[in-house]
């Protein structure tokens, strides 16, 4: 390469000087023409191994395998494993597992607690004594109505005590809202990271960009629905929430259930135990004369803290809790899950996933993320929405009505990078004053209320609220490998991973840096896919989406329905599953995304090129440079397996991916890019398309 650098330099030299001596011999031409000036020449780092290239692949036949062939014939998958990525066989620890490892001394006071006590020991005391002070602060012993019993309740939640509810904060109308579920118990069964049925629901974010019309059958517990009132066994929740100390206008639940579509059976059957718990807290309330047994009915929850303050009350709550479950008595060489129901493995498991997410996500931001890096990726973003909103108002297809709302949706999209600019102090918990595991999950069940008290109510718009909001579900954790578009919030956001190397790195090449910003235009673009198209600029669902007229929504689903087919065109493994096709309509929304974002990087790739002045061969090789920067992102090696896994959901609990398989994902964009075409002068091939045959939705 470099060499090629200095004979285009000496060409230029050499042509500029032999044009000055042409006009020095023509005396009637006065004017001296400008030497061509130089091309900008890239200044970062180039890092891209174009030794994994299979040059003996027409680009316009395979441009995956054309770019990464050579690695990929090269590349052994590691033993038990159908697919491995760039990082994976790179050897080095991911972001994530070093994001595990961040401590602080506060961090490590929760940790040093995280074993069981001694019965007698200081800790045990310290646990016993908090454990009974609940009852007292909450003003439970002293209750007597079965209306004060819900409400001393609902103290005990803010206290720290578990409840039988789960709340997640949402976005709806632009405030921050609570979503209220059945949760029960929470730390029995949590051996790997999940949990039992009930606490394993799918976050309500989940739903919704599943089946956004999940937004409109939300109702308000402080009102009525558009059809009936609030149902009976939901005013127990309103007390309780009222004793926690949140405002019911604020707390919603999902009903009409049965008016959901494309939900599995499994979540049917979710729902329907989430109604009959609550159905069975509002029997359990009238079957209880005596509003002391409906109090020791509701203390069971308090007593499912008591197993924590040592090992012996361990043992004597899982003993307590086999017997109260008739379990069959086992011999002792077999193991079952419900040997240990109770068990340090499972407490540790709820905390990191539910309760730490804000303080560890603190720890990402303070010790991982370089100083001013936020304010210098922010800058990019604005960029790339500059570059979007201007791709709206140049679009052939759209009508003015529907470029006004979908500009008005792009300008309210509230931007998420790298950490909240200011951290909520009521979420992170302090444990100096705690000496035990008992102590430390009071404390950090009570950030959690305190955390919503803080934002539910506040405008969605304000980042750190929606920021706070998101973390809290771990859909946001800092430390995960994550970016993502969250419809009801309408925000766009991308976590510490995206922002650093290898995606993001100011010493690296220019066009890495570019082509890598498709991240964040990925994610905008979702704000406008088959789903993301549904929802306003409050993050609002509207049946007719940002659409302003059933024609402008006509076409965009025609030119979806192109993409799918153009998707189901590619044979996904043709060596090891002949005919097989490639899933399209399954990741539409994705495949949308895809081209949208790489679409609105390349043209603020090409912006920078042109204002930096890039030219002839330093031009055209910036050009092609991006392309291959999109193979090496989805470099990666799989096998059938993983194709069936991955691709068709054969078993996968959660059912095909909604992304197609890597090489799709690379051949299916560039072969609907006009840019790919001029930059390898691409006439035909496998995947050529004629330019009225490329697919340009965003």
């Amino acid at each position: 390469m470099k060499e090629m650098k200095h004979w285009i330099s000496a060409a230029i030299l050499c042509c500029g000087i032999g044009m000055t001596s042409c006009v020095d011999d023509k005396m009637d031409n006065p004017s001296t023409p400008e030497p061509a000036k130089p091309s900008a020449v890239d200044p970062g780092k180039w890092w891209l191994d174009e030794s994994y290239m299979d040059k003996s692949v027409k680009p316009g036949d395979n441009f995956y395998m054309y770019s990464i062939g050579t690695w990929w014939k090269n590349t052994t998958l590691p033993a038990g494993k159908d697919n491995a990525s760039r990082f994976d066989v790179s050897g080095q620890p991911t972001f994530g597992q070093k994001a595990m490892k961040l401590t602080d001394a506060n961090y490590d006071k929760y940790l040093s607690h995280l074993k069981w006590a001694e019965d007698g020991s200081d800790a045990a005391k310290a646990a016993k004594k908090a454990y009974d002070d609940k009852l007292t602060l909450s003003g439970m012993d002293k209750a007597k109505t079965k209306e004060e019993i819900l409400k001393a309740f609902g103290k005990m939640g803010a206290l720290g005590v578990n409840t039988c509810l789960r709340l997640e904060p949402f976005s709806l109308h632009g405030k921050i809202c609570l979503y209220v579920d059945y949760a029960g118990y929470e730390l029995f069964m949590e051996k790997t990271g999940g949990s039992d049925d009930i606490a394993d629901l799918p976050s309500l974010q989940e739903r919704i960009r599943k089946n956004p019309e999940i937004l409109a059958h939300l109702v308000p517990l402080g009102g009525k629905s558009s059809t009936r009132a609030i149902p009976d066994e939901y005013k127990i929740i309103k007390l309780i929430l009222e004793g926690m100390g949140f405002n019911n206008e604020d707390v919603y639940i999902l009903e009409d259930y049965a008016k959901l579509m494309d939900e599995t059976d499994r979540f049917k059957q979710e729902i329907k135990m989430f109604k009959d718990d609550f159905s069975m807290l509002k029997s359990d309330m009238e079957l209880y004369e005596d509003p002391a047994d409906f109090k020791k009915m509701l203390l069971k929850y308090h007593r499912g803290d008591y197993g924590l303050i040592s090992k012996a009350t361990m043992e004597e709550f899982n003993k307590e809790n086999a017997e109260n479950s008739k379990l069959p008595t086992r011999a002792a060489s077999e193991k079952s899950e419900y040997d240990e129901v109770l068990s340090l493995d499972a407490v540790a498991n709820t905390m990191t996933n539910r309760y730490l997410p804000y303080l560890r996500s603190k720890l990402v931001a303070d010790q991982m993320v370089p100083k001013g890096l936020k304010q210098e990726y922010t800058k990019y973003c604005y960029e790339m929405k500059a570059v979007f909103a201007q791709r709206i108002k140049d679009n052939a297809w759209l009508s003015e009505g529907s470029k006004k709302n979908a500009l008005e949706k792009l300008d309210a999209m509230i931007f998420n990078v790298c950490y909240p600019e200011k951290w909520i102090t009521e979420g992170l918990p302090d444990f100096s004053k705690s000496q035990s595991l008992v102590e430390d999950i009071y404390i950090l069940r009570k950030a959690r209320i305190d955390l919503l008290k803080a934002i539910v109510g506040k405008k969605s718009a304000e980042n750190d609220n929606s920021f706070a909001a998101m973390i809290m579900s771990n859909t946001a954790h800092l430390g995960i490998d994550n970016a993502f578009y969250e419809p009801s919030f309408n925000s766009m956001n991308i976590l510490p991973y995206y922002t650093m190397p290898p995606f993001y790195d100011a010493t690296q090449s220019l066009v890495i840096n570019y082509q890598n910003f498709d991240t964040l235009c990925h994610e905008m673009t979702h704000g406008f896919d088959d789903k993301g198209s549904k929802f306003d600029k409050n993050g609002d669902y509207k049946p007719e989406g940002i659409w302003a007229s059933p024609a402008d929504k006509a076409e965009f689903d025609r030119r979806a329905d192109l993409l799918v087919k153009c998707y189901e065109g590619y044979d996904v493994l043709p060596d090891e599953m002949p005919g097989v096709k490639a899933v399209g309509k399954g990741t539409l929304g994705e495949n949308i995304a895809d081209l949208g974002g790489e679409e609105i990087a390349w043209q603020g790739f090409l912006n920078r090129l042109k204002a930096d002045g890039y030219t002839g061969d330093q031009l055209k090789l910036m050009k092609q440079r991006y392309f291959l920067s999109i193979a090496e992102e989805f470099r990666s090696k799989y096998n059938k397996d993983w194709v069936n896994y991955a691709a068709f959901g054969i078993g996968r609990e959660a059912g095909p991916d909604p992304h197609s398989m890597d090489k799709e994902r690379v051949n299916g964009v560039v072969a609907n890019m006009d840019g790919w075409y001029e930059a390898f002068d691409i006439k035909d091939g496998a995947l050529y398309r004629k330019p009225a045959d490329r697919i340009k939705i965003w």
